[in-house]
């Protein structure tokens, strides 16, 4: 899906179904019953020797094998050399293979004090603010792993951040449903790489917790996630899902694709029957407020020499695929020598929006 043709596509009157069906060739939005209810890992944090988790307006308890221990202030979780994780509260340390932290007025600890808590180094080096779930913090490569254990439905996915909340509703319809397809196709086994279901960064999808799910411009956003499926209680009972014969389509989504969006086989070398390229051209409408319609790069000559290893250039040829992708680049110098470069290894070196572009 192309984001910002998705909005033109709804500034248009097109409903969340009809942009999603576009998009994704002879796949269907249907309503599922099925893990509605299910829980994701969200990996927040790796690669720290240590970590602060602080709450605010509640307590926390840290679980330690059989130890429980309650504390109002900031617990500090570092790894050790032998394997394990130490939490330290107050004056006292407590260490285990794994520990989980939990905080009031959770699904995992019943209170009426709404506790947020404050996880240093997340959210890229910053700190997160998280509401929901709890925190399981273990050992990955001789490094912290912190993973968010949240509801899919009612807690993942309003802090998800890919789509500004102001846009139309249909147009929001239409992310939560592909966000909550990508997630429901990354249930299951967790990835061994991080110890999660999914990446709290691009890598999967932005996923900003508290801090966006409580901006003071979420609203629209959260709407248009619980519009997207049905609860009874505090229990989500069926949600919106994409499907291509029956099974979960791989949702995946991007800014915008200008004219024509990259099929699979284009963009990763196989071909996938609802990733085909499509007409994009919403994308470009003027409703659509696409900021990359078009643009423009001008390279000196020192860079792209400098892109092709070569001492100059005199000329490039450009090789594309059917949609507009680049595939191959070859630059010749002045004195004949020529190299080549991908679409996306010079979109890299120049640091271009795109590997859909035109040489002039």
């Amino acid at each position: 899906m192309s984001q910002y043709g998705a909005r033109g596509m709804a500034t248009a009157g097109k409903s969340s179904t009809q942009i999603l069906q576009h998009y994704y060739t002879g796949a269907k939005v249907t309503t599922m019953s099925k893990n509605a209810d299910a829980s994701l890992k969200v990996q927040l944090l790796t690669g720290k020797k240590s970590v602060t988790v602080t709450p605010r307006s509640g307590r926390l308890r840290v679980k330690v094998g059989s130890k429980t221990i309650e504390s109002g202030s900031k617990v500090t979780i570092e790894r050790t050399s032998s394997g394990s994780v130490k939490a330290t509260v107050g004056s006292k340390s407590y260490s285990g293979s794994k520990l989980t932290l939990e905080w009031q007025s959770t699904r995992y600890w019943k209170s009426s004090s709404a506790t947020t808590v404050s996880v240093s180094g997340a959210q890229n080096g910053a700190t997160g603010t998280y509401r929901h779930g709890r925190l399981e913090i273990g050992q990955l490569k001789s490094s912290l792993n912190v993973i968010n254990v949240v509801g899919l439905n009612k807690e993942y996915l309003p802090g998800i951040a890919e789509m500004p909340a102001s846009w139309q509703s249909e147009v929001l319809r239409s992310q939560a449903i592909a966000s909550r397809t990508y997630a429901y196709r990354n249930l299951g086994a967790v990835k061994p790489a991080c110890g999660c279901n999914v990446y709290d960064e691009v890598a999967s999808q932005r996923f900003l917790g508290w801090t966006h799910e409580n901006a003071g411009d979420s609203g629209p956003w959260r709407k248009a996630v619980a519009a997207t499926q049905t609860t009874s209680g505090s229990t989500v009972r069926s949600a919106r899902l994409i499907t291509y014969k029956g099974g979960l389509i791989d949702a995946v989504y991007s800014s915008s694709a200008g004219s024509k969006t990259h099929s699979a086989a284009e963009v990763w070398g196989s071909a996938v029957p609802y990733l085909v390229s499509v007409d994009d051209s919403p994308s470009k409408y003027a409703s659509a407020q696409n900021p990359n319609a078009s643009w423009s790069v001008t390279a000196k000559q020192a860079d792209m020499a400098r892109a092709f290893g070569l001492a100059d250039v005199r000329s490039v040829a450009v090789a594309k695929t059917g949609s507009g992708l680049v595939k191959t680049v070859k630059a010749t110098s002045v004195k004949g020598k020529t190299a080549s470069l991908t679409g996306d290894q010079l979109r890299t070196k120049l640091k271009l929006k795109s590997a859909s572009f035109s040489v002039a």
